[in-house]
């Protein structure tokens, strides 16, 4: 199986790796924070890998189907108040990246869910895409 990011092709970029992008360790950070960056980024890929070792099914606690969407969901704590999200399908034997946000650990107000379903559609309008164009997208590094 293959990991790969979407392309946008209309947007001219990679959702998911111009998220990623911003836990790139840089040289304004310090010490702590890099290290920091760089313990997300080593969690996510070892997310990511293992997800690809079991051809792309969703095993919780690591990654979950979502009801009413045709792909999956994995979870990375990035701190006591927040967790990332990055959604992705598979196709054709490839693992596709979608789309990948932040959002808190906990949240009540009715302003969030329709925030959070904005970008499950988002992400859905993605798999569309992808599936009439499956060349849009850009290996995984």
């Amino acid at each position: 199986m293959e990991l790969i990011y979407f392309v946008d092709k209309i947007l001219k970029y990679c959702p998911v790796k111009l998220y990623l992008e911003k836990y790139l360790p840089s040289f304004q950070d310090n010490l702590i924070m890099a290290k920091r960056k760089q313990k997300i980024l080593a969690d996510i890929d070892a997310k990511l890998s293992y997800i690809k070792e079991n051809k792309g099914m969703p095993t919780p606690p690591i990654s979950k189907p979502l009801r009413g969407y045709s792909f999956f969901e994995i979870l990375n704590t990035k701190d006591s108040k927040t967790v990332i999200r990055i959604l992705y399908f598979c196709y054709q034997n490839k693992l596709v990246l979608l789309h990948a946000f932040e959002k808190p650990s906990s949240y009540s107000k009715e302003k969030e869910r329709r925030w959070i379903n904005r970008q499950y559609q988002i992400a859905q309008k993605y798999v569309y895409s992808f599936k009439l164009n499956p060349q849009n997208y850009e290996k995984y590094k």
